[in-house]
């Protein structure tokens, strides 16, 4: 909807340049002084149109039932103006001025149907109070030109009718569309970055917010952990107990490992195989520390225990802390992970090992 308050926001200077030339053209022919009145309250609406469309697009509040029927209702009030100009005029202009001013209203009520026909009441509030007038008079002087005139305009009316509603029809399907297409591009690239089998993160995501992270850590110099967890003899379960339960035990892992690092800003990726890494930023070691010993008393307290091999299936975890060393190459930065979770490994499995970079 916000098309419309924007689709205001454009016709309201051509609106009020119109109302201007209008006048001073027929000022020229010895216009009556009451039609300085009907200009300024042209110009005294438009300039409450202009304010309110700012304020409800400014707000974001152009879905609400109240901002939607204030915008009809000063609408409204713009096309009553511009069918008073008729009345107004009618026994002060000559023939020529009145199909100036007849023009002047079909033309107008012609272009917005582009910015007011995506809400049909706005379009049908601006031009019912602009030919009303005209419809009216003319039908009332009861003289047969003057009726003919009035048939066609009110034909012309219903025309405008029709068109609005085949354009309203038209933006409402070119808007679903384009919101159907926006949820597929967003589906698409959820997909692109999620890891089918466990709904982490994958290694693509990874490789990029890796980057954007530590850009931010760098600027703002916050300390900076990555994380690379493994394992341990993980193997044993694909060929004992087959792939289909080794699945589900990373699909185990990754749920305690969100159940673990919960922070919106803690980026949990699955590498591929057994390997995950967490991206965390603006943490210190200790509380780094603190979050893998709980994940690892989960992983030990909620691991299934129905076969014996499982003792032997543990975690061995490596952290790159980044207190200081903002030189540091991103590349770097994954190899000192990979370098501490190779530590853990030769010393035994099952454990933490840090490699500071101050």
């Amino acid at each position: 909807m916000i098309f419309l308050f924007e689709g205001a926001l454009r016709s309201i200077p051509f609106n009020t340049i119109l109302a201007l030339l209008l006048t001073l053209d027929l000022l020229h022919n010895k216009a009556p002084p009451q039609l300085m009145i009907w200009i300024l309250f042209i110009i005294l609406n438009s300039i409450i149109r202009w304010i309110f469309c700012h304020y409800v697009i400014k707000k974001h509040v152009y879905m609400t039932p109240k901002m939607l029927a204030i915008f009809v209702l000063l609408t409204f009030f713009m096309g009553a103006i511009w069918g008073s100009c008729y009345l107004l005029m009618l026994h002060h202009i000559s023939i020529l001025q009145e199909f100036i001013i007849i023009l002047v209203l079909g033309g107008m009520s012609a272009g917005a149907i582009a910015s007011l026909s995506v809400y049909l009441p706005a379009y049908y509030a601006y031009i019912l109070p602009m030919f009303l007038p005209v419809i009216t008079y003319n039908y009332l002087t009861f003289e047969l030109d003057r009726a003919m005139l009035a048939t066609m305009f009110l034909l012309f009316v219903l025309m405008l009718v029709t068109s609005a509603r085949i354009n309203n029809l038209l933006l409402n399907r070119v808007f679903r569309l384009s919101r159907e297409k926006q949820v597929l591009i967003d589906d698409l690239h959820q997909l692109s970055i999620t890891d089918s089998l466990t709904g982490l993160y994958n290694r693509r995501y990874f490789e990029s917010i890796l980057k954007t992270e530590w850009g931010v850590a760098q600027r703002n110099h916050y300390p900076f952990v990555l994380i690379s967890i493994d394992v341990d003899n993980f193997k044993l379960i694909n060929d004992n107990l087959g792939h289909p339960y080794g699945d589900h035990f990373l699909i185990f892992i990754s749920e305690l490992l969100k159940s673990s690092f919960r922070r919106s800003n803690d980026f949990i990726c699955r590498i591929g195989g057994d390997e995950f890494s967490v991206i965390l930023v603006n943490q210190s070691l200790q509380e780094s520390l603190a979050i893998c010993d709980l994940f690892n008393n989960k992983f030990h307290q909620n691991k299934p225990q129905e076969e014996a091999i499982m003792e032997q299936i543990t975690l061995s975890m490596g952290i790159a802390w980044i207190k200081s060393n903002y030189s540091l190459q991103i590349e770097k930065l994954i190899t000192c992970a990979d370098e501490a979770l190779y530590q853990a490994k030769n010393k035994g499995k099952n454990q933490v090992e840090v490699i500071g970079l101050d």
